[in-house]
């Protein structure tokens, strides 16, 4: 979690305002670096058709000197506010401390003997007498001020002790004068019942009246004492839980001032932060040893009387006791507060300064008061309209096959709400299962009807195979590379020497995405490489081309190095289910590598072409590098990723030993869990719809094989196509894959169309499947021409600005993606089908 949440989710609701305003430090922060690079921009000189940065004699110096003034005052202003704040919570503090020990020096005797006050302790009443006569020999050596916070020292206790001991020698003499008295008079209420009635009581209801008197005197002392020892505990606890607060106030700030601090000197090169610290924050009241002493000071004497009053002189049972009362306090604001705090957090960062969202557009419900949201009656209207053609289909025999009949229903409802997203993918491929078994679709080896059980078993079967177990296993790589800051290192670093010229700016990052696409797949990649460039973009002027220009970079790099290696992204694991043997990574790589770079170059071209970047803006702000020594962790991780890679790369000469890739992927996942590198935590954050969504496909392709449906399908588009050549078959499979992945999403276009591939391709005269499958399984990821068109494509058109619009839109997408998605088809068709070709595909 960002520091600016912990310290609003932290701080106490009611003091919110007079925290240290965290993000207008940081947005002074990002305005002085935005001025910088402006700067850098107005001071470009051209010589020989090149940009070249001309710095101004001794502005540099002056620059930051004015920059470190400006900042600083904004500092002095938050300081200010804290400190002022603070004295008016001491003071306060010390009003309650005057209030406890006006009653402490006003504790009353006890009411009656006998008295058992059961709510706070189970002692006798002489007990209680006992321990506040113990609490008011403790707390009558402490000293208080009303206008600050005051710990005495050996000396003054000293003085203080022998003081109060002799005042409290001369009232217990007193009180020992009259013991006898009070013993006649308080010890034995028999005696004066029995006294009163031979003097005074004359008749039955004078008795009665004289009984009641003597019982409602005693209740009212009785009562008295109670809401005595009530209005005391109250107090202390009031004073425990401010004390507490306070001191939460004083360690959340002095941290804010150092974390804006250090961002100061990381973003802007400086070196305020020990500066400013020692001179000035390290020496303010609220944060000085002395103030730190104060507070526990505080705390630890309302313990300790907490603890002699209420607790039998148990400290630590008195601490439970008070820290219970501040988390249910805690805990009962936060509670309250929560979802306000999280609704003004979204309307900051959410807001639209001119754009106003318009409000979600609702269908009344004829002949009811009822309203439906339009994008839910949509969404019920496709689901409807697939059932419809479900059911049809399912009593409809089209291939004179109930098993086939059924099989094709099932496929096309499937197909329906994956393509219109009726329901989220992931459910789709959950119903998946259910029907497949009741439907009976599955047929024996001998095409005769399978029994449910056995339809059962071999449905769950199918979901979990070693291709799963690859794809939980990338999910585990990407995990450990990201938790320890690898991948980020890693690319900052490369960015951090690319320079400041757009150009090669954009290079860098799109080679960046795509490389670590290729191992935290291309799904978590482009919301890392968004925040690498987030520096860049908070200091580009409002509607520059250079922003959309580099994140629509990001997005067609990550969607192109989802073709990189096979765990890469989703539709490269179903891809590696159709094919038989295994290509290994080995030919993955000698296949996919050279297709992508040569993408990558193209895509980068027309992205220069159409957004001219080094025009609009000549230097860039400079991305620095993570800095940082390398952990044990780091390097272990590195080790296990390694080692992992070049098993799966080697697979197949030691496939006798191993069996299947799967059981490699079971590795890294064994090591990390098992080592504590990844836990609970970074398993929950898996991605498991896509597993869920990869799962319900491959149950779906086993049902088709399993029915004849496929073949049946495999053998009708045989019959117009077998005379093509196999590089033909390829181009006319892509082209459909292309605007299938291009209007519904890579994955989905894998789930459907790979497995026709992979039966065409085994019904040939010449057989191809692996060719082919492989050409088509790559050739997914080359759709990327709609915001629709995949995970990265959807993560960077959400992207907005400090106004809330949108960076990106559908015609730039459109502009630079469709082209490079044809570009790229055509790489998989021809150099990818000559290099399949040669490794005897």
């Amino acid at each position: 979690m960002k520091f600016s949440h912990t310290l609003k989710f932290n701080a106490v609701p009611e003091w919110a305002e007079h925290y240290v305003a965290y993000d207008y430090l940081k947005s002074v922060i990002f305005d002085i670096e935005k001025r910088r690079v402006e700067a850098i921009n107005s001071h470009t000189d051209t010589e020989n058709g090149s940009s070249r940065w001309i710095k101004p004699p001794s502005e540099s110096d002056t620059t930051a000197t004015d920059d470190d003034n400006a900042f600083v005052t904004a500092l002095d202003a938050q300081l200010e506010k804290v400190a002022k704040f603070f004295t008016q919570k001491e003071v306060a503090i010390c009003n309650l401390l005057d209030n406890v020990d006006r009653k402490i020096e006003a504790c009353p005797e006890d009411p009656y003997p006998g008295c058992n006050m059961t709510l706070y302790t189970h002692n006798s009443g002489s007990a209680i007498t006992s321990h506040r006569n113990n609490t008011l020999d403790n707390m009558m050596t402490m000293q208080n001020s009303t206008n600050s916070l005051q710990v005495p020292d050996a000396s003054t206790l000293s003085i203080t002790t022998s003081s109060k001991l002799s005042q409290q020698a001369t009232v217990k003499a007193n009180n020992n004068s009259n013991s006898k008295d009070d013993q006649d008079h308080d010890c034995n209420n028999s005696n004066v019942e029995k006294r009163y009635t031979i003097s005074t009581i004359r008749g039955p209801t004078q008795k009665a009246s004289f009984e009641s008197r003597l019982s409602a005197q005693t209740t009212n002392e009785s009562e008295s004492y109670v809401e005595y020892l009530l209005d005391l505990r109250m107090q202390l606890i009031q004073l425990y839980v401010l004390a507490s607060d306070l001191e939460s106030f004083v360690d959340l700030n002095k941290t804010a001032f150092n974390k804006i601090l250090k961002k100061y000197d990381k973003v802007l090169v400086g070196r305020l932060r020990k500066e400013y610290m020692d001179s000035k924050v390290l020496v303010a009241r609220p944060f000085t040893e002395e103030t730190a002493n104060k507070l526990h000071y505080v705390l630890e004497r309302t313990e300790r009387f907490y603890a002699d009053m209420f607790c039998d002189g148990h400290t630590q049972r008195a601490v439970r006791q008070m820290k219970t009362h501040l988390r249910d306090q805690v805990s009962y604001e936060r509670n309250t507060v929560w979802k306000d705090m999280v609704s003004q957090e979204r309307q900051i960062y959410g807001a639209h300064i001119n754009e106003p969202k318009a409000p979600e557009k609702v269908y009344r419900i004829p002949l009811t008061k009822f309203d439906f949201p339009a994008k839910q009656l949509g969404n019920v209207l496709r689901f409807l309209l697939a059932l419809i053609v479900f059911v049809v289909l399912v009593n409809v025999n089209i291939f004179g096959s109930t098993e086939e009949s059924r099989c094709f229903a099932l496929l096309i409802f499937a197909a329906m709400l994956w393509a219109t997203e009726a329901v989220p993918l992931y459910a789709t491929s959950l119903l998946i299962p259910f029907l497949i078994v009741p439907l009976g679709v599955m047929r024996n080896e001998d095409r005769s009807h399978m029994p449910a059980p056995a339809a059962a078993k071999e449905v769950f079967a199918s979901m979990f195979s070693g291709t799963i177990m690859m794809l939980l296993s990338g999910f585990g790589l990407a995990g450990a590379l990201s938790k320890y800051g690898i991948a980020k290192a890693f690319a900052t670093h490369v960015l951090s020497r690319a320079g400041t010229r757009p150009r090669w700016v954009l290079l860098s990052i799109m080679f960046v995405a795509a490389f670590l696409s290729m191992w935290i797949s291309n799904v978590a990649t482009p919301v890392l490489c968004f925040s690498l460039i987030d520096p860049i973009l908070r200091t580009l002027p409002d509607n520059s081309q250079v922003a959309p220009c580099l994140l629509l970079g990001i997005a067609l790099a990550s969607c192109i190095g989802g073709m990189t290696s096979p765990i890469s992204s989703p539709q490269n694991i179903i891809t590696l289910q159709y094919m038989n043997p295994s290509p290994g990574w080995g030919i993955w790589f000698a296949v996919a590598l050279p297709i992508s770079i040569i993408s990558i170059f193209v895509c980068w071209i027309l992205l220069l072409l159409v957004y001219r970047p080094d025009r609009v803006c000549a230097h860039l702000n400079t991305i620095k590098p993570t800095k940082g020594k390398i952990t044990i962790q780091q390097v272990f991780v590195l080790l296990v990723a390694a080692a992992t890679i070049i098993l799966w790369c080697v697979e197949s000469s030691i496939e006798d030993v191993i069996g299947d890739t799967g059981v490699i992927a079971a590795i890294p996942l064994f090591v990390f869990f098992g080592t504590g590198i990844l836990g609970k935590d970074d398993l929950n954050a898996f991605l498991w719809s896509v597993v869920i969504l990869a799962q319900g496909g491959m149950a779906l392709g086993h049902a088709v094989t399993s029915s004849g449906l496929l073949q049946n399908i495999a053998l009708h588009i045989k019959s117009g196509i077998q005379h093509f050549d196999a590089i033909t078959i390829l181009i006319i499979f892509s082209s459909l894959i292309l605007v299938f992945a291009t209007f519904v999403s890579h994955t989905v276009a894998a789930l459907i169309i790979v497995p026709i591939v992979q039966q065409v391709g085994q019904q040939l005269p010449h057989p191809h499947p692996n060719l082919l499958v492989m050409g088509a399984g790559l050739a997914c990821s080359a759709g990327m021409g709609l915001p629709v068109s995949g995970f990265p494509n959807m993560s960077a058109v959400m992207l907005e600005d400090r106004k809330g619009k949108q960076y990106l839109t559908t015609r730039d997408f459109i502009v630079t993606g469709v082209p490079t998605s044809i570009f790229c088809t055509i790489f998989v068709c021809t150099l990818g089908y000559g290099i399949l070709s040669a490794v005897g595909y």
